[in-house]
């Protein structure tokens, strides 16, 4: 056939080829491609072991000892192969070296995580690696148990992590629930402003000698002051304020939520008052003036009393030494804004939702009905915040946080009259 036919012959069935079969034929191509390229590194160790194919044995050398089947990792999955083996003068095999680093679990677990974090479960996870034929190892319950090992890494990431190269303005607390468990969430704001999370437990935030254990361990691990006091933002609990204060004890100043406040409060009123409610509150926290918020706080009780006694005892609970702590240290603006509430925790916990809104098994398993392991909350909430931690932004209004470092310095005894 002449050449100038043949060509018209190719230029014909590219027209007829899809998309699709394009797609499909690029793919094996690089399977083909990362199959060689995985057999010709571990040819080149086994070459360093025991010399080139079918040569003769040197007692200064290993020998080589045919073939056998192995797996490489490859985007998530495996892709089965044949490998060379190399023996010892005894028949006892060798490991190549190159071997152990192109099945590396580690790497499997982390890929799979990844995944599992971007809303992937584990009975649908074989389809998202199927872009090379022929994966294997990528059954339900092997991404389960990859899982298990990457997220436990993830936990002892953050409950294990040194701080000690930190200076912290501000500590925030708070409690996020799954099922009937809750887990408490402590995260540190630097000198910076930049949000590091500290730590993970599971338990309420009305057990204080939790909360105690969880800020001890996080003090044991390097965690220091980066002013002469540290700010507590926390979300209104009796017992997080009593672990606080018995650990740090006039060390630290206590900044009330008054989010958390305000809906407490709206609990005890007709649905009516809500917004004036919600009005009055945002209007005595934008006040940059400590004496006029004061006032503010003395015209809020007084317009609850005449609405619900329980209501204006839960603002009297709180009183305007913990809700104006920020004021008191003259921060205004945006910082103030970040600082006066949880939200540096609670959007973080809002990542950990949306991550695990897949998650409906948190307390027995649904066939076995065997009771979960109670660390698999911690392990995704982990999990959860590892994923997100490269998008964390520094705190809004960070631009002024040499204010709250000065503020922080210039203050001996917090003493706040309401």
């Amino acid at each position: 056939m002449k050449k100038s036919v043949q060509q018209a012959i190719d230029r014909q069935l590219s027209f007829e080829v899809s998309s699709i079969d394009i797609q499909k034929l690029f793919m094996e191509r690089a399977k083909n491609a990362i199959t060689s390229l995985g057999l010709e590194l571990l040819e080149q160790d086994a070459r360093k072991l025991a010399g080139i194919p079918f040569s003769r044995k040197n007692d200064e050398l290993l020998y080589r000892g045919g073939s056998a089947k192995t797996s490489l990792l490859v985007d998530g999955g495996k892709i089965q192969i044949e490998r060379p083996r190399v023996k010892d003068h005894k028949g006892r095999e060798v490991t190549l070296p190159i071997l152990e680093k192109l099945r590396d679990q580690d790497l499997l677990d982390e890929q799979i995580a990844s995944r599992l974090m971007l809303g992937a479960s584990t009975r649908n996870y074989q389809p998202l690696v199927d872009t090379f034929s022929k994966k294997t190892g990528v059954s339900k319950s092997a991404v389960s148990r990859a899982f298990v090992r990457a997220s436990q890494k993830d936990l002892d990431a953050i409950n294990t992590a040194d701080l000690s190269e930190h200076s912290f303005v501000a500590l925030v607390v708070d409690g996020t629930h799954f099922g009937d468990k809750t887990v408490i969430v402590a995260a540190g704001i630097t000198k910076e402003c930049r949000k590091i999370p500290l730590g993970l437990v599971e338990g309420t935030t009305e057990n204080a000698s939790i909360v105690k254990d969880l800020l001890s361990s996080i003090v044991g691990r390097g965690f220091k002051f980066s002013s002469g006091k540290l700010l507590a933002i926390l979300d209104g609990s009796k017992a997080l304020k009593s672990a606080v204060t018995s650990l740090w004890g006039s060390n630290v100043i206590i900044q009330r939520c008054w989010l958390h406040k305000l809906r407490n409060i709206r609990d005890y009123l007709p649905k009516e008052n809500h917004s004036q409610l919600a009005g009055r509150m945002k209007k005595m926290m934008s006040l940059n003036s400590l004496e006029s918020a004061q006032t503010e706080f003395r015209r809020l009780h007084e317009w609850l009393e005449t609405i619900s006694i329980d209501a204006a005892n839960s603002l009297a609970e709180v009183g305007a030494t913990e809700l104006l702590a920020v004021h008191k240290l003259g921060i205004t603006g945006v910082l103030r804004n970040s600082l006066t509430t949880t939200n540096a925790i609670e959007s973080l916990i809002g990542v950990v939702k949306s991550k695990s809104k897949r998650v409906s098994n948190w307390g027995y398993h649904p066939k076995l009905k065997a009771k979960i392991p109670r660390d698999k909350i911690l392990r995704w909430v982990a999990s959860s915040i590892q994923a997100h931690r490269p998008k964390l932004r520094r705190l809004r209004g960070f631009e002024k946080a040499n204010l709250l470092v000065n503020a922080l310095n210039g203050v001996d005894q917090m003493k706040i009259s309401a």
